[in-house]
Formats: C-alpha cells, structure tokens, sequence
C-alpha cells in the first residue's frame, strides 16, 4: 500500500470520532477509547526499540494492543491511537510491530492518523490565538498549552503542526530541539505526559487474560503472538490472527 494522503487521515479520524461520538474539536482518552471499543491493551515495559504492538482476530471478534509503559505517557497515548489504525483501517493487516525507525508505508499511514484522531485541525485551531496562528508563530507556551489538552507528546505535536502547515521549518526544528520537560517546568506545567507510567495497567473485557499474560512474563516481542495462541487468542484455538 502507499503512504495514506493527510486528507484521507483527516476523513478516517472524522468518521472514527463520528462513530465513538466526539466532536471534530475537543480531545480523547484513549483509555476510554480502548474500553469504548472493546480493546484489551495491556501496558508493560519493553524493550526502548518497541512502541508497541497490536492483533486482532480474522473474524473481528477480539482485538489487542501492547504499549510499551517505559515510553513517555504521550507517547503511549500516540502509540494506542497508531494501533487503532492498523486495527481497523489496514489495507493489509498482519501481527504488528510497532519499532523506533520503521518508516515504511503502513508505519507513515498510521502516524499520520494518529496525529489526525488526537489532534483534530478544528481542535487546534480553537485553541491556538489567531494571531500566532496567521504568522505561524505560535509561542512556546500555546504549544505546552496545547500538549496538555490533547495528552500528546512534544515530538507528536510538532509533527502535527507542521503537517497542517501552523509552523514554519525553522520553527519546527528550534521546538524539537528544545528539552521540553525542561522548558515545561520552567513555565510552571504538569510534566507527567513526558514521564513514564501505567505499567501493569490493563483495560478491557478480558482482564484475567491480561493478568496472565504478566504472570507468566512470556509477553515480547519475539513470542507475542505464540504467547495469545497459549491463552486461547489466536492460531492455537484454530483462529487466524490477522494484523493490527
């Protein structure tokens, strides 16, 4: 498949916010997201080279993500909103991983919807003063604002605003330079989003599943899927597992 167009990310993040009732402005909780959805996600750490991973059922029935907890928080609510798309909207959907520095197509599509169903254009530009918004100058305290309500990461918001053409190139690369958890204490905003978290945390309907899977410490990335095969999800119980 190709690279998903940002107009097309634009529509399938609509339509999801749509179906799960949210409007085309205000932010989501993925936690609620996952619940809403019937996801099981399952936090725990991983290795620094994984996000994540997701997998659902061929018939749909069950669906599951892995997020790494030793990423930062907004990176993990980043991470949810990139499996929902491999999920639900995959062209090609296999047993995915979701690595540091894979770029390829189906990672790129993902991303961008991603950034699109948690930082909506309409939600931005409301909270974004229409002066820095015109000049593309936007001050790095409306950018803290803004990763605060939407949950998102400095790098994750970034990416957003210069996709959607808010900032300049320049601007781009002197905010990613920056050490945003520096800068966020200095200006006196909570910095839980760039810490780590929610390890152990699991949400959804099959939580003894979830439980089990840490009582036996067997989830990596190598035997993830063997793993739910184990515990009735997949190959072993003579389901097919097609990707997330």
């Amino acid at each position: 498949m190709s690279k998903m167009s940002l107009d097309k990310a634009e529509i399938l993040a609509s339509q999801l916010r749509s179906q799960l009732r949210i409007s085309s402005t205000e932010p989501v909780n993925v936690k609620i997201i996952v619940r809403m959805l019937g996801i099981l996600a399952v936090y725990r750490p991983l290795s620094d080279t994984l996000y994540g991973s997701s997998m659902k059922s061929t018939d749909g029935k069950w669906r599951f993500v892995l997020v790494n907890s030793n990423s930062m928080i907004g990176r993990q609510n980043f991470t949810i909103a990139h499996e929902l798309y491999h999920l639900y909207f995959d062209e090609d959907p296999q047993p995915h991983f979701c690595r540091k520095g894979q770029l390829d197509d189906a990672e790129r599509s993902a991303n961008i919807f991603a950034g699109a169903f948690l930082m909506p254009k309409l939600g931005l530009i409301q909270h974004i003063p229409d002066k820095e918004l015109l000049t593309r100058n936007i001050t790095l305290n409306t950018i803290l604002n803004l990763e605060a309500l939407f949950g998102v990461s400095h790098t994750a918001l970034m990416v957003r605003l210069k996709e959607l053409k808010f900032i300049t190139e320049k601007m781009y690369e002197y905010y990613s330079s920056l050490k945003i958890t520096v800068e966020a204490k200095l200006r006196g905003f909570d910095t839980y989003l760039y810490a780590k978290g929610n390890e152990g945390l699991s949400i959804g309907d099959y939580g003894v599943k979830a439980r089990e899977l840490y009582e036996r410490d067997i989830i990596s990335e190598g035997h993830y899927v063997e793993l739910l095969s184990k515990i009735g999800y997949g190959r072993g119980e003579g389901e097919d597992c097609a990707g997330c």
